[in-house]
């Protein structure tokens, strides 16, 4: 959040947020930010406001010039103005606590275990794909994933390569779709 509003933790933010409407940016519409707003509003009955702008960048410096009271927003791209002070991190949506800056607690730490969220990418293939053609591909992309300077960028860009495949992937993504799902019907949410 921007420093002038005062918040230090999720808790401080999230009892402002249920007591009087406060903005937040996100990158734009449908991204997940706007996805996460909308999953506060339905789970912890927050009031907050969605201000969608167009990407990151944007939506970072809005925070920035205190333009609306915080965001939730890509982690390599807010880092440089946390660490320069003119943006306090209050926590991060993962399930875990982000390597590129491990001092923030997870929304799960600070209380909001419902307000966990992330981005996962899936590689697929239509259901008729051969198995020895899916276990080519599958060993390709776990190859060309795990390699160092892949793995050194994926930290980059704060994201994790996890390995998941067949029903562990399935099971994930479905999982991840009925909680996202349930937040999209209630809110009407959607993509420009």
């Amino acid at each position: 959040g921007h420093p002038g509003t005062g918040f230090k933790t999720v808790r401080d933010f999230m009892q402002a947020a249920r007591e009087r409407s406060l903005n937040f940016s996100s990158g734009g519409n449908g991204s997940p930010g706007h996805l996460w707003v909308n999953m506060s509003n339905v789970s912890a009955a927050s009031r907050l406001v969605h201000v969608p702008y167009r990407g990151n960048s944007p939506a970072v410096m809005a925070v920035v010039s205190g333009e609306v009271e915080g965001g939730t927003l890509a982690t390599p791209g807010m880092l440089p103005q946390v660490k320069g002070g003119k943006i306090t991190a209050l926590a991060v949506t993962s399930r875990k606590r982000s390597r590129l800056a491990p001092e923030v607690p997870t929304v799960a730490e600070a209380g909001f275990k419902d307000l966990e969220s992330e981005v996962f990418y899936v590689v697929m293939a239509p259901g008729n794909t051969p198995e020895p053609l899916m276990q080519t591909m599958g060993k390709a992309i776990t190859d060309a994933l795990t390699r160092p300077e892949v793995q050194n960028r994926l930290n980059d860009l704060d994201m994790t390569y996890e390995g998941l495949t067949g029903a562990a992937a399935l099971n994930r993504l479905k999982k991840l779709s009925d909680q996202y799902g349930r937040v999209i019907r209630a809110t009407g949410m959607k993509v420009d």
